[in-house]
């Protein structure tokens, strides 16, 4: 069960401003680079993001617990583009090949910690991408 809708706009409007400074050198915490799907603006999301190799792909791909689930404006913006861009580390890339991933399959591509308390809390929706380069 992602966090509740009043939870997400109260973030929206109040924590994700005082994320988004210090967001891209915390821990693994990043930033969302997206597009509105209708009004085109350009938006930053604060987001947490792991980088994992996938067995199947030679590439190092990432992997974003949806915390609000996936009815939420960035994870609509960031599913109808097929892209989006993630800085952290004072470093850009580009992701592509989106995928969404449910369950003990996203989970597990998580480290234990996180996973432990994603999984207590139920929630249960992702998304992973594919790091495809450095942007300058």
């Amino acid at each position: 069960m992602p966090i509740p809708r009043w939870v997400t706009r109260s973030n929206k409007r109040f924590l994700n401003p005082v994320m988004l400074r210090v967001a891209t050198g915390v821990g693994p915490m990043a930033v969302v680079r997206h597009v509105g799907r209708r009004s085109g603006r350009p938006y930053r999301t604060p987001v947490f993001a792991f980088a994992y190799r996938a067995p199947e792909d030679p590439g190092v791909r990432v992997v974003l617990a949806l915390t609000y689930g996936p009815d939420v404006d960035w994870v609509r913006n960031v599913d109808a583009a097929g892209s989006f861009e993630l800085e952290r580390r004072d470093e850009r890339y580009a992701v592509d090949d989106l995928r969404r991933v449910t369950g003990e399959d996203g989970l597990r591509l998580l480290p234990g910690w996180t996973s432990a308390v994603l999984r207590r809390t139920g929630v249960d929706e992702f998304r992973t991408g594919r790091l495809r380069r450095t942007l300058p």
